[in-house]
């Protein structure tokens, strides 16, 4: 006769939440694609858990850019590689969103193109950044 071992599902699923709560909604989610050599790509969760994809394009890259219609990230990237959203926009030229960008600090600029109007634009914002102080 072989012994069962009972497994404490509910303790784990609580430890887990626990976790899912300590750790920040909002944060990037490398993409496994094959990468450019002019433009890279990435991806934001958002609070609500939706994902966004993103063109990740170097200050200087941006300088020269373009991307109307798009939801504009700039992103503070660390020593250790985690991104930190410093600013986010949707309205203005990619050039314009460098500067100030630049002006926060930002690393890169990450172009979110998906959104198909300006209410959708606002939506993405508020889900990656919401009322937090950047």
């Amino acid at each position: 006769m072989s012994a069962r071992r009972r497994l404490a599902w509910g303790a784990a699923l609580d430890r887990a939440r626990g976790d899912r709560t300590v750790r920040n909604p909002i944060r990037e989610e490398r993409l496994r694609a094959t990468r450019s050599p002019t433009v890279g790509l990435s991806a934001w969760r958002g609070r609500s858990g939706r994902r966004y994809v993103v063109a990740v394009y170097t200050l200087e890259q941006a300088e020269a850019g373009d991307a109307p219609g798009a939801v504009f990230l700039g992103v503070r990237r660390g020593d250790e590689g985690v991104a930190r959203i410093v600013g986010a926009g949707w309205a203005g030229t990619m050039a314009e969103a460098e500067a100030l960008a630049r002006a926060d600090g930002a690393t890169e600029i990450h172009a979110h193109t998906l959104a198909d109007s300006d209410e959708e634009r606002e939506a993405i914002v508020e889900d990656l950044v919401g009322d937090d102080a950047l």
